[in-house]
C-alpha cells in the first residue's frame, strides 16, 4: 500500500508512522491495494528493494509486494520504492510467517521469491529459520495452480538441507533453476557472485 506518513521519524528506532507498525491480524486484498486484479508476486525479505523494483519494472502485467519485518530495511525500501514511482509495486512490514499465515487467502499469490533469508547458523538457533517443512507446506497452500516458489541462499548447511525439505512437500514438483526465466539478481546476489561464493538455488512449481 502507498505509505502514508513515511518521512514521519525517519531515523527512529521505533515505528514513527502507520504504515510502520508490523501487519498484525488482518487479510491483504491485493486487488484494493494494486487497484486491478494481476498475478500477484511476493517477496519475503526484501532488503534494499533491488529486486523488487527491477522485477516490477520488467513485469508491468504483474504485481509485486515486499514484506519486510526489520524496521530499517523496510524504511530504505519504501523509500525506494516511492522514488521509482511504480505502479504495481508495494511494501509492507510484516513477519514473513506471520503474514502467509494470516493475510494471504488459499491459492492467491503467483509466486514466491525467498532470497538469502537468515540462515541461523548455530545449532540451537535452527529452530528459528523462516524455511522449514511447516512453512513449506503453508506457502504451498498460498500459491495458486503451477505458482512458483524460489528460493536462493549462500548458507551450506541451509542449502544442503533445502532439498529434502522441498521434497517432503507432495504439492510442490522441483524444477531446475534454468527451467524458468532467471528473476533480477538481489544485492546479497550481485555480491556473493563477485566474491565468487557458491549459491544454491531452488525453484518449485506446485501442482495443479
Amino acid at each position: 500500500m502507498r505509505n502514508q506518513g513515511s518521512t514521519a521519524n525517519p531515523a527512529g528506532r521505533w515505528p514513527g508512522a502507520p504504515d510502520e507498525e508490523l501487519w498484525f491480524g488482518r487479510r491483504f486484498d491485493a486487488p484494493a491495494v494494486f487497484g486491478r486484479r494481476a498475478p500477484l508476486e511476493i517477496e519475503i525479505g526484501s532488503g534494499k528493494a533491488r529486486f523488487l523494483i527491477a522485477a516490477a519494472r520488467s513485469n508491468g502485467a504483474h504485481d509485486f509486494l515486499g514484506v519486510e519485518r526489520a524496521l530499517a530495511y523496510y524504511r530504505i525500501c519504501r523509500d525506494r520504492l516511492d522514488r521509482a514511482s511504480l505502479p504495481n509495486v508495494r511494501m509492507v512490514r510484516a513477519d514473513g510467517r506471520l503474514f502467509v499465515e494470516t493475510a494471504l487467502q488459499p491459492s492467491s499469490v503467483h509466486a514466491f521469491h525467498i532470497y538469502f533469508p537468515d540462515p541461523w547458523p548455530k545449532k540451537k538457533q535452527k529452530k528459528r529459520r523462516l524455511l522449514d517443512g511447516v512453512f513449506l507446506e503453508l506457502v504451498a497452500t498460498r500459491l495458486e495452480p503451477s505458482g512458483l516458489l524460489r528460493i536462493a541462499t549462500d548458507h551450506p548447511d541451509y542449502g544442503a538441507s533445502l532439498g529434502p525439505l522441498l521434497d517432503t512437500v507432495p504439492s510442490l514438483e522441483r524444477l531446475p533453476w534454468e527451467a524458468m526465466p532467471a528473476p533480477p539478481p538481489t544485492n546479497y546476489a550481485l555480491k556473493y557472485e563477485r566474491e565468487g561464493r557458491r549459491i544454491w538455488t531452488f525453484l518449485a512449481r506446485k501442482a495443479g
